[in-house]
């Protein structure tokens, strides 16, 4: 779904993002909505937004520029002085302005290009320095956090005729237009796959300045996970680009979401991807004794640095989250299942298309039995086994699946098959001790916010939490519910 201002080329090829911001209010905003466009004027406007005048007049000057306003002078009719500016759209600029409702997340969309103050509360304060990695921090799992005098202070709004938004804990223009952005591109779960560059095109920012910006809605609350893309021949496509998971209930809750603690610390450190990447590294040193990975995604994977796992893992949670979609019921067996669709979505993901060549550069022995299917592009020459590789990497998003059935199984009162389910990538040096997933709709006995402890082999205790925010910032963070930039992490000594 694209945001509105994206339909004038001119807008995205020259202004800035200001202009943008500004553009995406007039068409869509909840109050100008159904307003006479020519009512438009820079005091009204800075005066609804609380923006400075100057910031205003800029923008609608870089849109008058670009051809989508025109700029309206009334007459003065012999008085002395200006007579009174505004603006409107210009003739066949009109987007069939009698539909303009957005499609998905409408509600934030539209909180997003109004006066509403946004303000949340600034992580990382509260965070326990002395907690270690790899460590569940369950000292405080029903400890309420207490809002600081300064979160407080940041969380009322401030008087004054030109107070910017952007203060500290608050939501500034163009931090609105980029999280609207993600939102524009992101699904029912608010998950996202987008790279720096075509941020930096859709808002008018330097990348650099996404980066920041993209740390700073980390730094809110409004991006609970980034799984960082890459570039590697184990993938189809060459290249991966970044995943965020936003906070769609920022506002109010659109499912649920669910935690469960395992009882079995001990077997459950390690992921998938940590045991494929310990086995291709005894691999690479010949120690192939007790290894469990099959041969064949030994071969596409060795060699391969550690953050190539941590997205093959994020890719087997995607695959895990559609089979806890459509077959929560036959997960609960050991029984095999078929989803063709799933096993086409796998080969699509590891098998590239092979160009077209002429006869003479095909080798016969190659051209032999091919019967024009498309050919692996694998690494490591598993190019003749893609299918097995591919029937691999089917099986393993099957145990993850199976995992997250029968743990969140044991809460036997919910009828989990009811609802679409998406993994949320917990802490990652947790392995699978947590498991965290988002649902919806919202189920009948379920809460919105709920932590299931095992306390016991198959027997799971409630956590007294109402929402997220009781939690402390490390358990957040264990729970895949928050993320920190990099450069807080690390002063804080978590990297």
């Amino acid at each position: 779904m694209a945001l509105y201002f994206e339909h004038f080329s001119n807008v995205v090829f020259a202004c800035g993002p200001d202009a943008r911001f500004l553009l995406e209010v007039i068409i869509a905003g909840p109050v100008h909505r159904h307003e006479p466009w020519q009512d438009l004027s820079v005091k009204s406007l800075a005066k609804h937004l609380r923006l400075d005048e100057t910031v205003v007049s800029a923008a609608l000057s870089e849109l008058v520029v670009a051809g989508v306003l025109e700029r309206c002078v009334a007459p003065r009719n012999g008085l002395k002085g200006r007579g009174r500016v505004t603006y409107g759209l210009c003739l066949g600029n009109d987007l069939e302005l009698a539909d303009r409702a957005y499609p998905q997340h409408a509600e934030l969309l539209q909180a997003l290009f109004s006066k509403a103050d946004m303000a949340f509360v600034v992580l990382g304060r509260e965070l326990d320095r002395t907690a270690k990695r790899g460590e569940l921090n369950e000292s405080r799992k029903s400890k309420e956090s207490e809002t600081s005098d300064q979160d407080k202070a940041a969380a009322k709004p401030k008087r004054g005729k030109h107070q910017l938004s952007g203060g500290r804990g608050r939501l500034s223009t163009r931090n609105r237009l980029l999280f609207a952005v993600l939102l524009s591109r992101s699904d029912r779960f608010g998950e996202v796959q987008v790279g720096i560059p075509e941020l930096a095109k859709l808002t008018g920012m330097h990348p650099e300045q996404v980066k920041t910006r993209l740390a700073r809605l980390m730094m809110l609350g409004l991006i609970r996970r980034h799984i960082p893309g890459l570039s590697s021949k184990v993938f189809a496509a060459g290249r991966i680009e970044s995943t965020y998971f936003l906070n769609v209930d920022a506002f109010a809750p659109q499912g649920a979401i669910a935690v469960h603690i395992t009882h079995d610390g001990e077997g459950k450190k390690f992921t998938h991807a940590d045991v494929l990447h310990g086995d291709c590294s005894n691999a690479v040193k010949g120690q192939l004794n007790g290894l469990e990975t099959p041969a064949s995604l030994l071969r596409l994977l060795m060699g391969q640095p550690g953050k190539v796992f941590f997205l093959f893992q994020h890719l087997l949670y995607r695959y895990a989250s559609h089979l806890l979609s459509l077959h929560w019921q036959k997960l609960a067996s050991n029984k095999p299942i078929e989803d063709a669709e799933l096993r086409a979505w796998i080969e699509r993901d590891f098998i590239k298309a092979t160009k077209p060549a002429l006869a003479s550069e095909i080798d016969p022995e190659l051209k032999a039995g091919r019967r024009g299917e498309a050919v692996s592009d694998l690494k490591d020459g598993a190019g003749g086994e893609a299918g097995q590789t591919c029937a691999c990497i089917y099986a393993l998003a099957m145990e993850i699946a199976r995992e997250y059935r029968a743990r969140f199984g044991q809460a036997d009162w919910v009828e989990f098959e009811a609802a679409d389910i998406r993994i949320l990538p917990a802490m990652s040096d947790l392995g699978y001790r947590v498991i965290t997933i988002l649902l919806q709709p919202a189920l009948v006995g379920l809460r919105p916010f709920s932590v299931l402890h095992e306390v016991e082999r198959g027997v799971v205790d409630i956590w007294p939490v109402a929402n997220e925010t009781m939690l402390d910032l490390q358990n957040r963070m264990d729970f895949g519910l928050a993320s920190l930039p990099r450069k807080v992490r690390r002063a804080l000594g978590l990297q």
